[in-house]
């Protein structure tokens, strides 16, 4: 029975062509698999694979067999098809040097010398200045000056991919997450099926009749002409924008935003976008993200807690639930007096905005609060961020017991709050007015601190996100909780703390 290739504009068969091999998909391999079916740019929802289902020999490198004469060919367990007539390089033309077109010039005249016959020299001469003048004319050409629209999207970074150490690389860096299907499964999560019809886009008829509010934009600049682009980029579907981007492009250009901390001038011409466009296109999937990550249940019950905390952690505290810490953002000095105040931390010695967040053992984020000013107490924050709040309900409805513990560091004197709840609090031991630790205080202290790096690490991933490395300017304090909360939630989507 004949093989026929899977590549859809491929017409090769075995009985076509008798020197190509083909070869099955990776049906074990879920995440090559898609990657192969990415690379195809096959619809997995129509395509049904099967180990029948092939691919042509025609679509691989050479370095992607084990043995390229071999009678029987064979793929290498890392090999992904990159070979098709969307990705076929076009060849530049080869740049000579002056002494290469001199030796050229030189051969081909010595060669018609040879072949000329009687009579022919003037022509001869006149033939060999005549290719002479067309080969200096054909190198001294200007560039064409056809445009180039430098449009970034996903299946740019996919046609880099050649290999899952390169894909890891490439999306980690522009996106956080480590891989296309990681990407990919993530978004399916938040909008499903990929469908736009689920997202209320900013500036639309729709959105205006739906109480949104945020700010004009991120940068806090003005756009006088976005009414005008606004008429000029609308379409006819009420819900979209004509800018021609699908869902996942519009996911990538956000997370651009927040993994690389990139301005929105910079994202227009990455993709090819105006200004004002990328900043709806911003504000619409910030909103989004906020309603449906916020709306989703991140604090587990404590057996679920339990079942997956480390064993070398549940042997020494086996009640402990929640392990908190505060974390700070630097922000730009505010013109007001009053508010330089509230905004200075003495722990920083800057205008901050300050943080509770809280995870299990295992670094996965649970609770993650607004931000406050740099001058609040650990204590206050715990108090204002509703933190206490949550606990009640929380025994309330048997998620934690009465006698569970939460972690935290010394500057949480919040002991008395938990006992008032019938909860413990688990913090280092305070020196007071001993002269030195004892021994089982210094074991302590330094146990809390083994487990409490979790936290830690948990709060650098979301600072990770580079849009908070650099001082968060007065602008942008109408959506810094939105990007804070919504880069806190993206990171449970992101690789775990602990495998």
């Amino acid at each position: 029975m004949p093989h026929f290739c899977c590549v859809g504009d491929c017409n090769n068969s075995s009985d076509k062509r008798q020197g190509s091999s083909f070869h099955g998909l990776p049906i074990t391999d879920k995440s090559r698999l898609k990657l192969w079916v990415t690379k195809m740019r096959r619809n997995p929802r129509h395509f049904h694979i099967t180990k029948y289902t092939k691919i042509c020999s025609a679509h691989f490198l050479d370095q992607d067999f084990i043995e390229l004469d071999s009678t029987k060919r064979r793929l290498k367990k890392d090999a992904v098809p990159s070979m098709f007539p969307w990705t076929v390089p076009v060849q530049s033309p080869r740049v000579r040097t002056a002494v290469q077109k001199l030796e050229e010039w030189r051969r081909e005249r010595e060669d018609e010398t040879e072949t000329a016959s009687e009579g022919e020299g003037d022509m001869e001469a006149t033939q060999c200045v005549s290719r002479k003048t067309q080969t200096d004319e054909q190198d001294c050409a200007e560039p064409s000056t056809t445009p180039c629209h430098h449009r970034f999207w996903v299946k740019h970074l996919l046609s880099k991919s050649n290999n899952k150490a390169k894909e890891e690389k490439l999306f980690t860096h522009f996106t956080g997450f480590h891989s296309h299907s990681r990407f990919l499964d993530t978004l399916l999560f938040l909008v499903p099926n990929l469908d736009p019809n689920n997202i209320v886009y900013w500036g639309t008829e729709q959105a205006k009749s739906r109480t949104l509010r945020t700010s004009n934009d991120f940068e806090g600049h003005g756009d006088q002409n976005a009414e005008q682009e606004d008429e000029q980029e609308s379409s006819t579907d009420g819900s979209r924008r004509g800018t021609g981007m699908c869902v996942e492009d519009e996911f990538l250009m956000l997370l651009m935003k927040l993994r690389m901390g990139l301005s929105n001038i910079d994202l227009a011409e990455r993709f090819d976008l105006s200004e004002s466009t990328v900043s709806r296109k911003i504000i619409t999937w910030l909103n989004y993200l906020y309603v449906t990550l916020g709306s989703l249940r991140i604090w587990p019950n404590r057996s679920i807690v339990i079942t997956n905390s480390p064993k070398e952690f549940t042997q020494i505290y086996p009640n402990t639930i929640v392990i908190i810490d505060a974390t700070e953002l630097q922000i730009e000095v505010p013109s007001s007096l009053q508010k330089q105040s509230k905004t200075f931390s003495h722990y920083k010695s800057h205008t901050t905005l300050k943080s509770l967040i809280g995870v299990d053992p295992r670094g996965g984020v649970m609770f993650i609060s607004q931000l406050y000013e740099g001058s609040i107490s650990d204590k206050e924050l715990v108090r204002r961020s509703g933190f206490l709040t949550l606990l009640e309900q929380k025994l309330g409805c048997g998620d934690i017991n009465v006698g569970d513990a939460i972690m935290a560091d010394k500057g949480f004197d919040i002991e008395e709050e938990l006992k008032g709840l019938g909860l413990k609090l688990n913090i280092p031991p305070f020196l007071a007015a001993k002269g030195s630790f004892s021994e089982s205080d210094v074991i302590k202290t330094q146990t809390i601190a083994t487990h409490r790096i979790h936290v830690e690490r948990a709060i650098g991933k979301i600072r990770r996100f580079q849009i908070f490395k650099s001082l968060i300017p007065v602008a942008m304090f109408g959506t810094v909780n939105q990007l804070w909360t919504v880069a806190g939630l993206l990171s449970n989507f992101q690789n775990p703390i602990l495998q």
